[in-house]
């Protein structure tokens, strides 16, 4: 079907894993450093990765893209797995000052590094552009729903227009949205200027595992009580929950690949500055991304099989 079961970990999961090893390798030999993962980190975000996903809504029929039942079932998993763990945060009685992180810890996901680089090298361009659609989704509820929980529990005022007015310029959401409707009243670029794209887009995967690699050699493991229970929500309970439900609910091999993937993204490094920005704890948030890093990819290196297999191979 879509890929052979037992090439799927040499073929899709290994070049991800090797990447981020490469980056760690790097920085430990010090022929990278902070501020090449800062500015290269930077440089990913507002520049290779918005070029990708245009190009990639650009250069893709759209039409039957992402269905809506999976779009919705999408949003109401992270949704879910959000009120689960503030719910737990509350019984497990997390000191209210660590509850937000915790409840972010548990929820938000690097969708538009991490997964997507998965995904595009399991679909191609056909990857990019329902990667880049995902990660707007996700980009959207992810930051909304901080939002709410780290000023629930920093005793700020709850102010979700600035948040909104962020998100339309986030450079991820704009430059889906810009692809969107360039392919929508369909925009002939210079053979030239798709190339340069092209190129620069290329750029957005290696770097940004690159810097995830290189950010775990500094980055501690340890965390605070009760902790860990955030960490198994994010990479364990809540993927393979809802990608068990999403197979009983009939979606198909490709869908359900999708879900998990996404679903199983390590806690993502924007978590970090909406922690700090808050006052809340950074700290344990830089070392919830690390270790979630590490768990994730060995979760779903053994997932991605398992759903194959399980879905007729």
């Amino acid at each position: 079907m879509l890929l052979e079961t037992q090439s799927v970990i040499l073929d899709v999961a290994a070049p991800v894993l090797l990447m981020i090893a490469m980056g760690a390798f790097l920085r430990r030999i010090q022929l990278i450093n902070d501020g090449f993962i800062l500015i290269s980190s930077r440089f990913v975000f507002q520049v290779s990765m918005p070029a990708l996903f245009f190009f990639g809504m650009l250069g893709n029929n759209l039409s039957g893209l992402i269905s809506a039942n999976l779009a919705a079932y999408f949003l109401a998993a992270i949704t879910l797995t959000f009120l689960f763990a503030w719910f737990i945060a509350v019984k497990l009685d997390v000191p209210e000052r660590q509850r937000g992180v915790f409840v972010q810890i548990a929820f938000r996901g690097n969708c538009g590094i991490f997964s997507v680089a998965l995904v595009v090298n399991m679909f191609g361009q056909e990857g990019v552009a329902l990667g880049g659609v995902m990660s707007g989704l996700s980009v959207f509820l992810f930051n909304i729903l901080a939002e709410v929980i780290l000023t629930r529990y920093s005793h700020g005022k709850l102010q979700l227009v600035p948040v909104l007015k962020s998100l339309l310029k986030n450079p991820l959401i704009l430059s889906i949205v810009l692809g969107v409707v360039a392919n929508i009243i369909g925009l002939k670029l210079p053979v030239f200027v798709v190339k340069t794209g092209s190129l620069i887009g290329g750029l957005s995967l290696p770097l940004a595992l690159i810097c995830i690699g290189g950010s775990l050699v500094t980055s501690g493991f340890t965390l605070p009580k009760h902790f860990p229970m955030a960490l198994l929500s994010k990479v364990a309970l809540s993927p393979i929950l809802f990608t068990a439900l999403g197979y009983l609910l009939g979606f198909n091999q490709k869908e359900l690949l999708f879900l998990f993937i996404f679903l199983a993204a390590p806690t993502a490094a924007s978590a970090y500055v909406t922690a700090v920005a808050k006052g809340d704890d950074g700290k344990s948030t830089a070392n919830a991304i690390a270790t979630t890093t590490l768990v994730s990819s060995v979760v779903i290196v053994v997932g991605i099989p398992a759903i194959i297999w399980a879905t007729g191979g």
